[in-house]
């Protein structure tokens, strides 16, 4: 997949959340500022690893268990910049957008989940580098909808 789907799906997760929570009364779950955290960690592995080559994320550690596993503390340590009250949601998020960006790639190509200890690729070319551009597409869409429909929900609710 493409960057702006790395980051921007973790992002619209977010956004749906805060939505949600909007419409039931409730204040936002994530305050704006986390939103670039959360897509931050949603393209580290590509930071961490850039690759020219598809195939070459087969061989990066980046896009391994081992990796999501040494992000936790980076993710906790992210979170403790938020309010008291949001740094575990925060935190979580942020490893989940890490998360999310080695799902697509699995799905969108496959990666080795166990180098260096195992080279064998799991997933496969499921979504077809024709679609990619479109996945970016659809995610910026969606990404501008919900963030000019939250101030309007919220507007809303207090009206009421």
């Amino acid at each position: 997949m493409l960057i702006g789907t790395h980051a921007l799906l973790p992002v619209c997760g977010c956004l749906v959340a805060d939505s949600i929570s909007v419409v039931l009364g409730r204040d936002r779950l994530f305050p704006p500022k986390s939103l670039w955290a959360v897509a931050a960690f949603g393209i580290l592995p590509d930071v961490c690893s850039p690759h020219i080559m598809l195939e070459d994320r087969h061989t990066s550690f980046a896009h391994s268990v081992w990796f999501l596993g040494a992000i936790i503390p980076v993710a906790a340590m992210a979170g403790s910049f938020f309010a008291k009250g949001r740094r575990i949601a925060i935190t979580l998020v942020c490893w989940t957008s890490t998360m999310l960006h080695l799902a697509a790639d699995a799905i969108s190509g496959g990666i080795a989940w166990l180098f260096p200890w195992r080279k064998e690729v799991i997933g496969g070319y499921w979504i077809s580098l024709d679609y990619w551009i479109w996945s970016d597409a659809f995610f910026v869409v969606l990404a501008w909808v919900l963030i000019r429909a939250l101030p309007h929900l919220e507007a809303r609710n207090i009206r009421s």
